[in-house]
């Protein structure tokens, strides 16, 4: 598959697009990113005991929701009275684990996780193996030796995962990253000990960052070109290739390219055809085009897709017809919950089809489509009245074209 992930400035505000085979399927603005992955110490202001959870104050201009359950053995506290539990006025370490979506609060959890290039530490005090590791001695080798350093580092707790892009590379690296890693964690908890409440201990790789570094360390396409016309972003991307350890920055067989936009004719707005591609992605009414559409609203509670036959229907077959829409639709709704960030649950209201075969190989097809997603996607399962049941995790804001005005 061919990539290309466009850096530039829309409406005044620097952006990023990826486009998958020239469609487009992420979209974020630069200035405005996530907080998830940073790290801060924060007050606790108070426990809420009949959802077993505390909110905590980091500075980041609302209160956290803390579960209390999740985070009971794993609670960093920089200050802390006499009760052995957390307590109002308490103040511990915390790292953003999800944004404000909505109404509800962001959260915060003190399970610390630092990504490498290979490893995964947290605070798990497990070993675990990427599954699409297969090589059994492989993951013995990996998961005795891990376990082996992890016993200098009880006193953090500590867990590591082995990630796929470590499938290739020496054990001796991948330990040589574990521990690198280790000593970055434990600074940042003692680091900590010295700071007042509500302050940023530790930032988070801006979000093209993070995602250039998953896609060179994931092979994850064939030939994926990186464009900017920001200067700063494109010594910055460059010195990022240069110091990531793979040949190339990618394997021998794919291809990787990073591209200062020069032309002083347009911009990669317009060169892209960004503006159309961004309003087309983010329209209520997505046209196929089979002749059928898509039509997408979003609820409090969920997001409803509703697919329709427009005028599609050809030809007796109907059920060839509908099961050809279907799947067409299946496609652009996993790219537009990528493009818009939806989450939570997702309900489709697919065009009805009678043949369980066609059924049993939309779902399938709907499957393969969502697990190109960087999030978690659950296919959940179809109700009596024929809708498809999706999950999509919670993580970051969901992205509207009022974002980009």
């Amino acid at each position: 598959m061919k990539a290309e992930l466009i850096i530039t400035t829309y409406n005044s505000k620097e952006a990023m697009f990826l486009l998958e085979e020239g469609r487009l399927v992420k979209a974020c603005l630069l200035h405005n990113e996530s907080l998830i992955g940073n790290i801060y110490t924060a007050k606790v202001a108070n426990i809420v005991k009949s959802i077993n959870a505390a909110f905590v104050d980091a500075g980041t201009g609302d209160f956290l929701y803390y579960p209390l359950a999740d985070n009971e053995r794993t609670t960093i506290f920089t200050r802390h009275g006499n009760s052995d539990k957390v307590s109002p006025g308490d103040e511990i370490l915390v790292q953003i684990a999800r944004d404000p979506i909505k109404t509800k609060k962001g959260e915060a959890s003190s399970n610390i996780t630092l990504k490498g290039d290979y490893i995964i530490v947290n605070r798990s005090n497990e070993v675990g193996i990427s599954a699409k590791i297969t090589d059994q001695e492989q993951r013995e080798r990996l998961k005795k030796s891990l376990s082996e350093v992890l016993k200098d580092y009880k006193d953090l707790n500590a867990g590591a995962i082995v990630r796929t892009a470590a499938k290739n590379v020496p054990d001796e690296k991948i330990i040589e990253e574990t521990i690198i890693i280790l000593c970055k964690l434990r600074d940042v908890i003692q680091k900590s000990v010295h700071k007042n409440a509500k302050e940023l201990i530790c930032r988070t790789e801006s979000e093209y960052i993070e995602f250039i570094k998953e896609v060179i360390v994931k092979d994850k396409y064939e030939d994926f070109e990186i464009v900017t016309d920001i200067e700063d972003k494109y010594d910055e991307i460059n010195a990022l290739v240069r110091n990531t350890d793979i040949p190339g920055g990618y394997s021998p067989d794919k291809s990787l390219t990073i591209r200062l936009f020069s032309d002083k004719m347009t911009n990669p707005v317009n060169a892209f055809n960004l503006k159309s591609k961004l309003e087309k992605g983010m329209a209520r009414t997505i046209h196929l085009k089979s002749g059928g559409s898509i039509i997408v609203d979003t609820t409090e509670a969920m997001t409803v897709i509703d697919v329709n036959t427009g005028k599609a229907i050809k030809g007796k077959n109907t059920e060839k017809t509908f099961l050809s829409i279907n799947k067409e639709a299946a496609e652009m709704i996993a790219r537009t919950l990528r493009l818009r960030n939806i989450s939570g649950i997702i309900i489709i209201d697919f065009i009805n089809m009678k043949d369980p075969g066609s059924i049993h190989e939309l779902i399938e097809y709907l499957k393969i489509q969502v697990s190109q997603d960087e999030m978690r996607v659950n296919y959940v399962d179809i109700t009596g009245l024929g809708l498809v049941e999706l999950t999509r995790k919670k993580q970051a804001h969901p992205l509207s074209i009022k974002d980009f005005d």
